[in-house]
């Protein structure tokens, strides 16, 4: 790709980091984007830890992206900082990314939970719909960010790879985290405790149950408690739309599209 003028670059920044908003701290030698159903939840409690604002952060709702998107990022020159940061190249710039396959199911059940969720993708549908038909529904609508939620949307954004040099994988975050920690010369953090989270769907993921998941029904009343694996919802026809839905997530983040775990 020819270099980028400073113009081009001030455009494709702009486009980055509007909503999310990536995580900046001043003084703080990494600038970290993410997409939501990335495990960002994880990622924001270990930014905060690191930057001595977990607890405050906790103590003002312990739903934590309350603070980080009322408080934190709200700060005076938050964007005009972070821009600059990135126009000048005076951070480490990382992104946080998820196996598509993973990726989608979890997308599916906020969908089938979330009532503002549902009714963007599926208005009017109030006896469940399938992960089937959610791929066939996300297909019709399209997968960029501007044509569907981001919790749903692609995670690739076209020439982010100009701007952001590294990946950290949700599949190995612990480990990766660690990694970052000891290059950077962080704080070594709580990683176990910080990575759980209530809200996690893939920790009620357990049950194996019999047979594909792929056309099954989910409501808002069914899709609680124990979960399939996410494995239980591809047949043939979900990982072909998968695959082709989310093939810029799966050439871009090196995943192996030929392989479910």
């Amino acid at each position: 790709m020819s270099k980028m003028s400073k113009k081009e670059r001030e455009v494709l920044i702009k486009n980055l980091i509007r909503d999310p908003i990536p995580l900046y701290g001043r003084g703080f030698p990494l600038i970290f984007f993410w997409s939501p159903k990335s495990g960002c939840t994880s990622l924001v409690k270990w930014f905060l830890f690191q930057n001595g604002l977990l607890q405050k952060a906790i103590d003002y709702d312990p739903w934590v992206h309350k603070y980080r998107a009322e408080v934190f990022q709200k700060q005076n020159n938050y964007t005009t900082e972070l821009t600059d940061q990135l126009l000048n190249d005076k951070n480490v710039t990382y992104k946080l990314v998820r196996n598509p396959y993973k990726r989608a199911v979890s997308s599916y059940l906020s969908t089938v939970t979330n009532e503002n969720l549902k009714n963007k993708v599926f208005p009017g549908i109030n006896n469940g719909f399938s992960f089937k038909q959610f791929l066939f529904k996300v297909k019709d609508i399209g997968v960029s960010s501007e044509l569907i939620d981001r919790h749903i949307a692609l995670q690739y954004v076209e020439g982010e790879e100009c701007i952001i040099k590294n990946y950290l994988h949700l599949e190995n975050f612990n480990n990766e985290i660690r990694m970052i920690e000891n290059k950077y010369n962080l704080l070594a953090s709580p990683i176990q405790n910080i990575s759980k989270s209530p809200h996690h769907m893939a920790q009620n993921m357990t049950d194996k149950g019999k047979g594909s998941f792929a056309e099954v029904k989910l409501t808002l009343e069914t899709a609680v408690g124990s979960l399939p694996t996410y494995e239980s919802f591809y047949d043939g026809e979900t990982i072909d739309l998968v695959k082709e839905l989310f093939k810029k997530d799966f050439i871009s983040f090196g995943y192996n599209p030929t392989n479910l775990k």
